[in-house]
């Protein structure tokens, strides 16, 4: 089809834009011109798939979600660095791409306010990426993480909806901040598969579920187990609620002598070198890509955020999910042990004297590895990135049918 300008909004999180690069090359590849709003820390990363960065400031370069998420008033902070972060991204895109508006804006669930409202400014369509599961009108993943805080909807909020109630006024949106936020794109691509999806059936044609693409990827040869013939376990708290060397140090203690190979995934937060000594068949890094690992791994450990769920499940490896110390873990978690495709550890589990038995009992269990292997045929058929793509062209291409019917009726009717 013809060559068009995509921008695509996102968030400087890896959770959020390595679920993108898959959808971005297959673009860039199909002749599309991608402009990609990131920072400085992923730019080099979305240039690698052939678009073009466009930076920002991030709030998150200043700000750690999890004090945030710990203060007396947490409620109106996480509610009001959310919006902050919206705007950090929606004015220096809003200048530098005036004279160079894009076709088509494909955003992540987070920049939302920013993507839709540059969307409004632009009169251009819009499609939202589902990196988490995709609310629906019956289910919404915003409400369902806001509970597991106890805060309210930003709505009722008076610091937040003083904000945001001007700028939406501003971007000519009349819709109420309840409506702008649960209103549904004509297109959701969803990095995830429709069996894992929470009430799947009240999905229509505007959800394209296509799994985690760039999950499904070969990775690049990099880390590789000691001995092949011994089992490896990857263990990981994400990026973000990773503060924790007491959690780590139960896992190295636990197999420390067994014939398991462990790798530690502690996160940009956490200096390796405050777990003190690791046996030898343990080690530590601050970040590893997940695959290099996964293609190896017997198990997974993880906090259960969906990105890193994807990832195992995209591998066939069983999971072992601890979402205590990230509460926005907690839907996908339970989804996981909803379907039976791992189990739940609580902290007070979480001792050296049980862990090497807990994962023993995981890896040998024959259901568990049915309901995986099912998951992993699910994922790799949802049709990733290809079909993602196929989707956007395809409203690109309705809306230039629509455009020149327009223009038609217009000509006729003078």
């Amino acid at each position: 089809m013809e060559r068009r300008h995509i921008l695509v909004v996102n968030l400087a999180g890896a959770g959020h834009v390595l679920p993108s690069l898959g959808v971005i090359a297959e673009l860039v590849d199909r002749g599309h011109r991608v402009t990609y709003v990131t920072n400085e820390k992923f730019a080099p990363t979305v240039e690698s798939v052939g678009a073009r960065a466009l930076l920002y400031k991030s709030v998150f370069d200043d700000a750690h979600l999890p004090d945030l998420a710990a203060a007396a008033d947490a409620e109106t902070q996480v509610h009001l660095v959310h919006l902050a972060e919206n705007e950090a991204i929606l004015r220096p895109v809003e200048r530098e791409l005036a004279d160079d508006p894009p076709d088509l804006l494909l955003y992540d669930v987070f920049p939302f306010i920013a993507a839709r409202l540059l969307a409004t400014r632009w009169d251009v369509p819009a499609v939202r990426m589902w990196p988490i599961f995709a609310s629906t009108p019956v289910y919404s993943i915003f409400e369902e993480l806001w509970r597991s805080h106890g805060f309210r909807h930003p709505a009722e909020v008076g610091p937040f909806r003083d904000r945001l109630t001007p700028l939406l006024a501003e971007f000519g949106v009349a819709l109420s901040i309840r409506d702008f936020w649960s209103e549904i794109e004509e297109l959701n691509v969803v990095f995830i598969p429709r069996s894992f999806q929470i009430a799947a059936e009240s999905c229509d044609e505007r959800y394209v579920f296509v799994g985690p693409g760039s999950a499904q990827q070969d990775p690049v040869d990099g880390w590789r187990p000691r001995d092949p013939d011994r089992p490896v376990l990857l263990v990981s708290l994400g990026t973000t609620f990773n503060e924790h060397p007491e959690f780590f140090q139960e896992f190295a203690r636990a197999f420390d002598g067994t014939s398991w190979q462990v790798v530690l995934a502690v996160g940009e937060f956490l200096d390796p070198d405050v777990l003190g000594a690791l046996p030898d068949n343990v080690e530590a890094h601050r970040w590893i890509p997940f695959p290099e690992v996964l293609r190896h791994a017997s198990a997974c450990v993880t906090q259960g955020t969906t990105g890193a769920v994807m990832e195992a499940l995209s591998w066939g490896v069983p999971l072992l999910v601890v979402p205590d110390y990230a509460t926005e873990a907690e839907p996908s978690a339970d989804r996981v042990v909803e379907l039976g495709l791992g189990h739940r550890l609580t902290l007070d589990q979480v001792v050296a004297d049980t862990l090497a038995d807990t994962v023993r009992r995981l890896v040998d269990d024959p259901e568990v590895r049915r309901r995986v292997d099912r998951m992993r045929q699910d994922i790799h058929e949802a049709g990733g990135a290809a079909r993602a793509a196929e989707a956007i062209e395809g409203l690109l291409a309705a809306r230039a049918d629509t455009g020149r019917a327009d223009t038609g009726r217009a000509t006729s009717l003078h």
